[in-house]
This record gives structure tokens, C-alpha cells and sequence, in this order.
């Protein structure tokens, strides 16, 4: 593999999953054995292994390279020959003089999949050895040294969702009628709870208004009621309108406002400057006929519905 292959960069944190230290780091790389494998250790459910090329592997690009790699251990039990598992995974060297480590990972193909043909991935040409041996650089510190690994297997679920947008939805226009609402003062009203793309919804309504609309505007909100029962909570887009019909007039035009929002982690979307105050409570504009009814509606224009797919 070619050094431009390769990602190279500093942090502090130690690596997650197993650390590696060897001491006498000269004794082992004047010995006649060209490689060393490390204890087994534990992570994404399998075992694993280091090895070590104190003098580089030859075959590999790896002269006048410390040569490092992750190797899946024989002791995993495979169900059958076609096993494969699907690893990211980062190598180590500590810097001992400044508490870093230096993180070698594959820069262009992070993902690599063990498999009976294929155990081991890594690096040829880790680290340089005239870096290595380098005093200054901390790496090697008083004949000691010290590697590790980080190892995420990848496992698939079998999990799978379908998002739909479906428009103009059965059922997709509610109406929250509020008698007396003259009477209400600033008290926040509330709908019951309705059902619209499998999901329950909720209209409120603020007389004296929300937010940057208080006393000057009326706000209409709409609220995703189930947000906090459905595990695991999952979002939604929907398109609506806001309405408040000319009581006295029904083929004339009321106030209307569209909005179009994904509910996630908020789930209530406020009206802005819907319909003001003035107009609400001006006679002649019939949001407010002498039996002091108001009558709220929402329109569903699109929703997002998610099914899983079995």
C-alpha cells in the first residue's frame, strides 16, 4: 500500500479498544524473528491481534519501516468458509513526550473486510524507522514503545424503513372550534388530540400570542402530540395551512398561512404573524360573529409517513 494511501494525524485520546506496549524495543529488532503478535483482545464481538514488523515487512513496501496490522484470530468461530466481517478500523503509536498519539488509518478505503483469504490489513510502511528512532519525536522512549487499535465492526440490522409523502392525506383537515372567546382571556386553548398520516396531532391556539407575537398577533400552533410516546421517536415533514374562516361569509377568504416544517427534536410549529389582534376582534372581518365562536382550522398538505419493509 503507498503512503498516499495513508491518513496521519495527532489527538490525545487513547485508542478504544487495546494498547501495546514493548520494552527492550532494541533486543526485538535485532532478534532472527521477523514478526510478533500480540495478546488476544476483544472488540465488535470478535478476537483480535496485533503484529508487529520491528524492521518492516519486506513484501509489503515495509524496508526501512516499522510495518504494523489488525488481525482477525483463529480462535473466532466461523458458521462456514464464506465468513466475512466488515471492519473500520485505526492503528497506533504513542508519542511520549507529548501525551499524542499518531493515528494511521487507510485514507481512501477506511472500510476492509476480513474473510478466511484475507485476515490481516494494515500498514507496510507505518512509521519510518529514522522517524521512529528519532529521541525528539517520543516514540521510542527509553528502549519502549507503545501501539494500539481502535476496531468498529460493521453489522448490518436488517432493519429497514419506508419514507412516503403523501399528499393531501385521508382525514387531513381538522377544525378546533373554541366558544366564548371573548371569555378565554390570555388562557392557552387546546384541542383534543386527532389522527392524521398515523400520526396524533394537536391544535393550540395563544389569544394574546407566542413569542415575538405576543399582544400583537394571534398564534395558531400545531403539535406533534404522540412526539414523546412513540419509541424509537421518529420525525416528520408535513406542509399545512393555518385557517380561521370568515364566519359571515363563507365563500369569501379567511385568514390562511402555510408552513411547511419537520418535526424532530421541536414538536409544535407557531404560526408568525398570522393574523393580528386587530383584525381578530374587528367585527366587520367576521373571524368572531356575535356569539363570540372562533373557529381554528389545519390542512394537511403533505405528510411524511414511515413503515418498516418486511
Amino acid at each position: 500500500m503507498g503512503d498516499n494511501a495513508i491518513s496521519r494525524e495527532k489527538r490525545s485520546l487513547p485508542p478504544a479498544d487495546y494498547s501495546l506496549k514493548i520494552e527492550s524495543f532494541k533486543l526485538l529488532s535485532e532478534s532472527t524473528v521477523e514478526s510478533f503478535e500480540s495478546g488476544v483482545f476483544k472488540s465488535g464481538g470478535y478476537n483480535w491481534k496485533l503484529v508487529f514488523y520491528p524492521n518492516g515487512k519486506k513484501n509489503d513496501g515495509g524496508k526501512d519501516h516499522l510495518s504494523l496490522y489488525l488481525k482477525i484470530d483463529d480462535s473466532n468461530p466461523h458458521s462456514d468458509g464464506t465468513w466475512n466481517v466488515n471492519v473500520y478500523y485505526k492503528l497506533f503509536v504513542y508519542d511520549q513526550l507529548s501525551n499524542q498519539y499518531l493515528v494511521v488509518q487507510d485514507a481512501k478505503a477506511p472500510m476492509r473486510g476480513f474473510d478466511r483469504r484475507k485476515g490481516e490489513w494494515g500498514f507496510g510502511k507505518f512509521l519510518d524507522l529514522a522517524t521512529f528512532n528519532e529521541p525528539s519525536n517520543g516514540y521510542l522512549v527509553d528502549e519502549s514503545c507503545v501501539f494500539g487499535a481502535e476496531v468498529y465492526v460493521v453489522k448490518p440490522t436488517g432493519s429497514e424503513e419506508i419514507l412516503s409523502l403523501v399528499s393531501e392525506p385521508d382525514d387531513g383537515t381538522y377544525r378546533f372550534t373554541i366558544p366564548a372567546f371573548g371569555s378565554v382571556g390570555d388562557t392557552v386553548q387546546r384541542s383534543g388530540e386527532f389522527t392524521v398520516g398515523e400520526r396524533n396531532w394537536q391544535l393550540v391556539v395563544y389569544p394574546a400570542g407566542s413569542g415575538a407575537d405576543r399582544g400583537n398577533y394571534l398564534t395558531v400552533s400545531l403539535k406533534l402530540a404522540d412526539y414523546q410516546k412513540v419509541t424509537p421517536k421518529k420525525p416528520v415533514y408535513a406542509e399545512f395551512k393555518f385557517k380561521i374562516p370568515n364566519q359571515y361569509r363563507r365563500n369569501r377568504a379567511g385568514a390562511e398561512q402555510t408552513v411547511k416544517y419537520f418535526f424532530n427534536s421541536a414538536a409544535e410549529k407557531e404560526s408568525s404573524k398570522f393574523l393580528s389582534r386587530d383584525d381578530l376582534y374587528d367585527t366587520t372581518k367576521g373571524y368572531i360573529p356575535s356569539n363570540e365562536t372562533l373557529v381554528v382550522e389545519v390542512q394537511f398538505l403533505v405528510v411524511s409517513v414511515i413503515k418498516a419493509n418486511t
